[in-house]
């Protein structure tokens, strides 16, 4: 039998409890819409908030405790935190509780599930694939347990909670199989969280690293409300009710960045790594013009598009992201900041969302208040190009 090479042991492990962690939404959605709660929409938006408050709370310390530890062992703690918040949930605590451990097991999973890939490769050529397998392999996971998570939930909590729990234990056997690499010991605790808004001005002050925290952190934002949103917008404009339904629908998105990871490193050569922001303007374009459909074949179309020009947009962005922070500030490091600036806007964004909701504004109007909102990240973006190609100009000619 061959053996699982390391990084697709990585890969395997992140397809796994990212499965998980997407069938978990349609978990909250059935389990919600079955307690006859008059704003469920605004309930699952409070539960994902839970999710997310975790990164915006860990982040300054999550860094160092991932590059002072092994990163296949963050991976395992990672997947015990999240088995646990499921745990919870059969025990019968409140969602939003449960969803927080399951979001700590997240923010501590994440920057080991990034930072190993760059132990695990040489040269920017080599990040670029392996970052586009983890990001196909991960976007796959989303497909695959957003469509179960929707299938599972329909008549019942149980059997998506048996399931979750499962696979977050099989992912957390996979992990086993990821080579130990030793962190460094010499990291103190004490001085994280001093150093991780260090860490953060110092990435800001970088052109490359900061086009690529507000790209990948305005990617997020966009995807986490539209997640939301959808749940609304579809039975009011397309008159689909069923969680089974919808799940397919939003699971369209998740194939088109499936697509994405194979065309990324054809259409973004490495070198021209700022080429996939005008694939975000081509993401942001198919966003606004899928609020406005009511036929159900151009809804799906859009959204397979979204996909394709928002992976195209995220993968070059991240691997940007990598080979400046390894060298600045540390891999793990990286990634608790990233994790906090993507985790942070999404949350204003969840927020935002909310308030107009509250307000009574509708579901149309709201994502296109949100798709303005984006805009404005993209005018700044734009005006950063230039900068950016200046700075790879440079390394080309050293």
């Amino acid at each position: 039998m061959k053996k699982i090479s390391p990084l697709n042991a990585v890969v395997w492990t992140q397809f796994l409890s990212a499965f998980a962690d997407n069938l978990n939404f349609f978990l909250i959605v059935g389990l919600v819409s079955r307690q006859g709660l008059s704003d469920p929409d605004g309930m699952v938006t409070y539960i994902q908030m839970a999710f997310l408050f975790a990164y915006v709370i860990l982040a300054p310390i999550v860094g160092a405790f991932t590059d002072k530890k092994a990163k296949s062992h963050v991976l395992l703690l990672g997947n015990i935190l999240k088995a646990t918040g499921i745990f919870l949930l059969l025990c019968g605590l409140p969602p939003a509780i449960c969803y927080f451990f399951v979001g700590v097991g997240a923010v501590v999973y994440s920057p080991g599930k990034y930072g190993i890939l760059s132990e695990l490769t040489t040269n920017e050529g080599e990040l670029l694939r392996a970052n586009a397998q983890v990001e196909g392999s991960t976007i796959l996971a989303i497909l695959l347990g957003t469509v179960a998570g929707g299938f599972l939930a329909v008549n019942s909590d149980l059997p998506a909670i048996l399931v979750c729990l499962f696979i977050y234990l099989l992912s957390l056997a996979m992990t086993f199989l990821v080579p130990f690499k030793a962190g460094n010991p010499n990291i103190r605790y004490q001085q994280a969280a001093g150093q991780f808004f260090h860490d953060l001005v110092k990435l800001f002050r970088n052109s490359r690293s900061r086009f690529s925290l507000l790209g990948t952190g305005a990617f997020w934002l966009t995807a986490s409300v539209l997640r939301i949103a959808l749940i609304a917008w579809l039975p009011l404009n397309l008159g689909i009710t069923d969680t089974d339904q919808q799940s397919m629908i939003i699971g369209v998105t998740a194939l088109g960045v499936v697509g994405s990871a194979f065309l990324t490193p054809k259409l973004v050569p490495e070198g021209r790594l700022y080429r996939g922001f005008y694939y975000g303007i081509g993401m942001v374009c198919a966003v606004m013009a899928a609020n406005f459909t009511n036929e159900i074949w151009l809804t799906v179309t859009l959204l397979f598009i979204t996909g394709v020009m928002g992976g195209i947009f995220l993968i070059p962005l991240n691997t940007m992201l990598q080979e400046e922070g390894k060298t600045a500030v540390g891999s793990g490091r990286t990634i608790a900041v990233q994790n906090f600036v993507e985790n942070s806007l999404t949350v204003i964004g969840l927020f935002l969302y909310l308030m107009m909701r509250k307000m009574d504004v509708s579901v149309n109007s709201s994502v296109v208040g949100i798709g303005v909102v984006l805009t404005f990240f993209f005018i700044y973006l734009a005006f950063m190009i230039r900068a950016i190609r200046a700075s790879y100009s440079r390394k080309e000619t050293t």
